[in-house]
């Protein structure tokens, strides 16, 4: 093993041990409900705060502290969702399946979460296709995503007869107007774009002479 590997590793073990305290409940000092009316999953305020803006002002609000056994409540999330999001929050890594980086991706948004937003529109862009891409950019488009959306865009542009003909192009241009004419725009500039390579390629090519 490199140097720098065993370092990562050594890094990676020191890091662990945020993870275990959360997984064991080790001196927890806040409960975090979700918003499905099932169990909350107790956590630490510094980490917390530490990792969010908003979270540390949930946390020093007069509710928070008046209550009998302090809490805070993440209506956004159900469960499952919310025990991702902590358990990023402890480790920097997400593990969760695809069907949990919506929520994840709005609720990084809302409590100001930069580096979850990051790691999110990642795992979007490069799953990008035809069939999911409209979905992608009306998600990005609450947040107002400029990365995300300009990616989603492109990538309708560059598949532009696989997106526009299916039934679904017609119902989200209705329900996002505002997009359907970023689209078309952004395929008019495409298409003038490719003109004017094809005819400078025409006017650079050699022409032969007539004798």
């Amino acid at each position: 093993m490199s140097e720098a590997a065993a370092a990562a590793a050594q890094k990676a073990a020191f890091l662990g041990g945020l993870v275990v305290s959360f997984k064991e409940q080790m001196h927890t000092d806040v409960l975090v409900h979700p918003g499905d009316q099932s169990p909350p999953i107790p956590s630490h305020k510094s980490l917390l705060s530490a990792r969010s803006k908003v979270f540390r002002n949930m946390l020093d609000s007069d509710e928070c502290k008046s209550s009998a056994e302090e809490s805070i409540t993440l209506p956004d999330l159900n469960h499952d969702e919310l025990k991702s999001l902590l358990e990023f929050l402890y480790s920097g890594n997400l593990i969760a399946p695809y069907n949990q980086y919506r929520a994840l991706y709005l609720a990084a948004d809302k409590y100001d979460i930069a580096y979850l937003q990051d790691v999110c529109r990642d795992h979007f862009i490069a799953s990008l296709t035809s069939r999911n891409v409209l979905d992608i950019l009306e998600l990005a488009s609450i947040p107002s995503d400029t990365i995300l959306k300009s990616a989603a865009i492109n990538h309708v542009v560059k598949h532009m007869e696989e997106v526009v003909v299916p039934m679904k192009y017609e119902t989200f241009v209705q329900r996002n107007p505002n997009l359907g004419v970023e689209i078309t725009r952004a395929y008019l500039r495409e298409i003038k774009a490719l003109t004017k390579d094809t005819r400078s390629a025409s006017c650079n090519r050699p022409h032969s002479r007539m004798y």
